[in-house]
């Protein structure tokens, strides 16, 4: 897997992407690439099946933003959440969690709310198009019983914005 990846405009350094490995100091880094205004540096952990990538972002050597994203055994992004530099907390109206179907096309997208439940999802699903029109493009909760091709009670993963790793993962924070 690549190791780093730098972004120029026009000849000009704009912003380097670093796959950190546990024994490469944050320091070392950020010192080694200071020529770059924008470092983005990302942590990669296996659990069986799923790739979970902390990613740190730093501006002129300083940290103003964080994220994690989860991907599954085919490369599918599953789960996205910034994460504030500050508190450290998940900002769970911006976390996502998305479904895939055996062809690797995305069915499904999962919104949350600021406590981190559900809050409504986003159907590509080709069944669910009668269901949609200008003012509806969500569907809530009350929505999600009657949808066909749709068993909310088998993905409990989806209910709420964590476990940021499905459970069967072994992965443990």
């Amino acid at each position: 897997m690549a190791k780093r990846k730098e972004e120029y405009r026009k000849g000009e350094r704009i912003h380097l992407i670093f796959y950190r490995d546990p024994d490469d100091p944050v320091e070392a880094i950020l010192a080694d690439y200071k020529l770059f205004p924008t470092i983005e540096i990302r942590e990669r952990h296996r659990a069986e099946n799923y790739i979970r990538v902390d990613d740190f972002e730093y501006a002129d050597g300083i940290l103003w933003a964080k994220g994690i994203s989860v991907f599954d055994h085919k490369g599918n992004e599953i789960y996205s959440s910034p994460i504030d530099a500050v508190t450290n907390r998940h900002d769970y109206e911006e976390t996502n969690k998305y479904f895939y179907n055996d062809h690797n096309k995305k069915l499904y997208v999962f919104w949350y709310g600021t406590n981190g439940q559900f809050s409504c999802m986003m159907s590509y699903n080709p069944n669910h198009d009668p269901y949609l029109n200008e003012f509806k493009q969500e569907f809530r909760l009350e929505d999600l019983p009657g949808l066909p091709d749709f068993n909310w009670p088998e993905m409990e993963y989806y209910h709420h914005a964590e476990p940021v790793v499905p459970a069967d993962s072994g992965f443990h924070e």
